[in-house]
């Protein structure tokens, strides 16, 4: 009798460790099911052949739907980054949906419009800016009250290539374009002035028809262009700025053709009249860069190669104020970056071949390292420490002294962002070259070996992520999993096949990298851990890399503006990054079993299967997965919906 029980624990223990993961609710649809998509916010859009619907996430209920937007593919939808909307395209027709009401706030074909160019979101205001031309292809702009979606105003100002729409506060918004600038009234549409924007547009406008010829020539001809106009105002500043980049020949060429040199050329306008503070444009050599607005002037950062000169200007005067006679400092190579970290600015510059750091000191206006330092990789953040910055890069970290232009250790931990972890003082880092994980105590800046054998994936996997659990140090890959105690002893390492079909793993790493967007938001490595997933997802879908870029960021610029939806988004955004924050004990793992294909969820306490959701043998399988909430979203059959909760 003994035995027999004995026989048959033995077989219910591996069914035990199989289980399936907990159903949340099943739903039957009207119609069948073409595919779903879970947004970064968290809301659940079903798509099928009669209609586009919300569906609570739940209970499964269908909370909205709009039935003219049936039958349409999944290219149709596109969330709005940094927004709660999405828009739908069908029949030439642009349709704008709040994601949590199901409330359409644009169409444009009811606003007149056959063509959209551009459009904006404008929360304060309480409205949506959309510009494009009407049936007859004359230009059209309206301005559609977001909370209610009815036309405020229209008017048919030939605006031409926009370059942004901002608000300004009081009711008033501003609109750059290619050749004009424009304060709007918010409300009415009202023009209240417009003057051009640079000494070009005005000779245009004196050249007549022939003028006007040449500058509907141009818009045309800028219409797929990536156009170098960047607008910049100040926090709590009555002037804005516009920059542009203009190109000159060199006159030189080289093996690879004629040489071609950039100019950055600036001008300010006050925002009251729209009138120019400087007699003459702000130019500065090189291509358009970083600027920054210090207490005694702008500083302009460009990118000129192995030629650049950084330069505070003077607000009044536009009248340089570092290095000889005022022309600026001379540093090694082009700037693409720069890094605040309290007591100055870390500036990031690249040559053809190498990355190079410098510190810059702005009150005394000079440069502390007396050569740069060369670096591996991109850097993409930085943690201040008491006399010195923590850096890392897309390839390695180190500890660099900025009053000597030293590097603390000599030889660097080969790393990137999403591989490194803080807990109580000590930064643990994943050393790619050894296989060993780092620890780095913040007090001292010492580094040392935490692990003394150099883990090894199978299937030819290298780590992808490290956290910090109550436990250890949890590592892992797509396939692979390991865990390290805080004393460097290997609890668990386990690996499970992947399936042979790429698809499947889509849905999953937009997931996955949603949740790795979050969680970058809120750490230290902030930029680091958003440009790694931003990275990832964009091997798929440009689209999606894009909105996972922007994830961060939304729970920042939505809680400062008063539109009830962005308020609404916001307080959503900021649930799932407290949810990330608080960690998580599984994760899931797309594999195989037998011909099947499964979605493993893993523990992350021991490694091993807690439960799974078998996905079947179809080669595209229509699912979604919520990796913050531990949701999937399973078509399981052509009109049914089944929900999973790992918990």
């Amino acid at each position: 009798m003994k035995a027999y029980k004995l026989f048959i624990l033995m077989v219910l223990v591996p069914l035990a460790q199989y289980a399936q993961v907990e159903v949340k609710w099943n739903k039957a649809l009207p119609t069948d099911i073409l595919w779903q998509e879970v947004t970064a916010l968290g809301n659940l859009i079903v798509s099928s052949r009669e209609g586009l619907m919300g569906v609570d996430t739940e209970t499964g209920t269908i909370s909205w739907t709009h039935r003219n937007l049936g039958n349409l593919d999944r290219l149709s939808f596109e969330e709005l980054p940094n927004s709660p909307f999405f828009t739908m395209t069908a029949e030439r027709s642009l349709h704008m949906i709040d994601q949590f009401s199901g409330k359409e706030v644009f169409n444009s074909a009811k606003a007149g419009l056959q063509e959209i160019s551009s459009y904006y979101l404008l929360y304060d205001s309480d409205a949506i800016l959309v510009a494009g031309t009407d049936p007859n292809g004359e230009p059209l702009m309206v301005s559609v009250t977001m909370s209610d979606g009815t036309q405020a105003w229209s008017m048919k100002e030939e605006f031409g290539r926009i370059v942004t729409a901002t608000e300004l506060g009081n009711n008033e918004l501003l609109i750059v374009t290619l050749f004009n600038n424009y304060k709007l009234n918010a409300d009415s549409g009202e023009i209240i002035w417009k003057n051009t924007n640079s000494k070009e547009a005005d000779q245009l406008n004196n050249m007549g028809k022939f003028g006007a010829l040449l500058k509907k020539a141009a818009e045309n001809m800028s219409q797929d262009m990536d156009i170098q106009l960047q607008y910049y105002k100040p926090e709590a500043s009555d002037i804005f700025y516009l920059g542009s980049q203009q190109e000159r020949q060199s006159g030189f060429t080289s093996s690879s053709g004629e040489m071609v040199n950039y100019t950055n050329n600036y001008n300010a306008y006050h925002s009251k009249d729209g009138s120019l503070v400087w007699d003459e444009e702000l130019v500065v050599n090189g291509a358009l860069g970083h600027v920054a607005f210090l207490d005694k002037g702008i500083l302009v950062l460009p990118d000129d190669g192995n030629r650049t000169k950084i330069n505070l200007f003077d607000y009044r005067t536009r009248e340089g104020l570092w290095g000889k006679k005022g022309r600026g400092i001379a540093i090694k190579g082009g700037i693409y970056d720069y890094l605040d970290s309290g007591d100055g600015i870390l500036l990031v510059s690249r040559t053809n071949n190498n990355d190079f750091l410098n510190f810059l000191d702005p009150m005394a206006g000079t440069i502390t390292f007396d050569k740069p330092v060369k670096v591996d990789g991109t850097v993409v953040g930085i943690v201040p420490l008491e006399e010195s910055v923590l850096y890392i890069t897309t390839e390695s970290m180190n500890i660099l002294d900025t009053s000597t232009g030293t590097l603390k250790w000599k030889k660097s931990i080969r790393t990137s962002p999403e591989l490194t972890a803080e807990n109580h003082g000590k930064i643990y880092a994943f050393d790619n070259s050894s296989g060993l994980i780092k620890v780095i105590d913040r007090a001292t800046e010492q580094v040392n070996d935490l692990t003394t054998t150099a883990l090894k994936f199978e299937g030819k996997e290298s780590p992808k992520r490290l956290e910090i659990m109550n436990d250890g140090i949890f590592v892992h890959s797509d396939q692979n999993v390991a865990k390290y105690t805080f004393d460097g002893a290997l609890s668990f390492q386990k690996y499970y096949a992947a399936p042979r079909e790429p698809g499947w793993k889509r849905a999953l790493l937009y997931a996955s990298s949603v949740r790795a967007a979050y969680v970058g938001a809120s750490s230290y490595y902030i930029s680091g851990a958003m440009r790694a997933a931003e990275g990832e997802v964009r091997q798929e879908n440009e689209v999606a890399g894009e909105l996972v870029y922007q994830v961060g960021n939304a729970y920042n610029e939505l809680g400062n503006v008063a539109s009830s939806y962005a308020i609404h988004a916001f307080k959503q955004a900021s649930a799932r990054m407290k949810a990330t924050k608080a960690g998580r004990d599984f994760m899931f793992i797309m594999s195989k079993k037998e011909k099947d294909v499964v979605l493993l969820k893993i523990s992350k306490l021991n490694g091993e299967i807690e439960g799974e959701i078998n996905l079947g043998k179809d080669r595209e399988p229509i699912y979604a997965l919520d990796d913050i909430t531990g949701q999937v979203y399973y078509r399981n059959t052509d009109t049914e919906l089944t929900s999973y909760q790992a918990r």
